[in-house]
């Protein structure tokens, strides 16, 4: 919000009359800012805090803290800092880590503040930890040894014909059965039967 005062001012002109405004602008206190922190980080990788209030005039600048300690714009200026890498803007309320350490984990706040005032958002967490190497390959030594067994599995099946389909062939078919021993013929006649008696020896 920007607090204004408006006074008229009265020129006269060449003869005639015009109106102007002039406008009286008044500082305004910071909000709370919106502040951004990642939750956790491996050793070794980069990190981006973030800061950011638009309600404050003249525009914010920004302070970060880290365990209720003010983080310097040059880490080499403080002992606490010193091994840190980092890059901090003040205007843009930014601090990025090019390579965390584990010196870098604790508790992260920002302050916007301008003539007005000050405001500062809650602490945040932020907390670093080391990958495991060991796990991930034993991870992967795991996966790989459980594919090879299912392969060796379904090698050795289909060399024992378990997947290979039954097909019928000529030879499996089977004559089918002879009757009583009587053979039917038919006659010239449609639907006349007669029956002949067929001796097998």
């Amino acid at each position: 919000m920007l607090a204004v005062g408006v006074t008229k001012v009265h020129v006269c002109e060449d003869a005639f009359s015009s109106l102007r405004w002039s406008l009286v602008c008044h500082a305004v206190k910071p909000v709370v800012p919106r502040c951004s922190v990642p939750k956790s980080v491996p050793v070794g990788k980069p990190a981006e805090l973030h800061c950011l209030e638009k309600e404050g005039y003249p525009k914010s600048q920004y302070q970060w803290f880290r365990n209720k300690e003010e983080i310097p714009e040059d880490p080499k200026s403080s002992p606490k800092f010193f091994n840190s890498t980092y890059t901090l803007s003040g205007e843009m309320g930014t601090v990025k880590f090019s390579a965390v350490r584990k010196e870098d984990a604790g508790e992260y706040y920002c302050r916007a503040r301008n003539e007005a005032g000050f405001s500062e958002c809650g602490p945040q967490m932020m907390e670093v930890y080391d990958i495991n190497i060991a796990g991930i390959i034993l991870g992967v030594v795991v996966v790989v040894t459980v594919l090879l067994c299912i392969t060796v599995g379904i090698f050795c099946a289909y060399k024992r014909g378990y997947f290979t389909s039954q097909k019928q062939t000529g030879n499996n078919y089977k004559a089918p059965a002879k009757g009583d021993g009587v053979d039917y013929v038919r006659t010239e006649d449609e639907g006349d039967f007669r029956h002949k008696s067929s001796f097998v020896i």
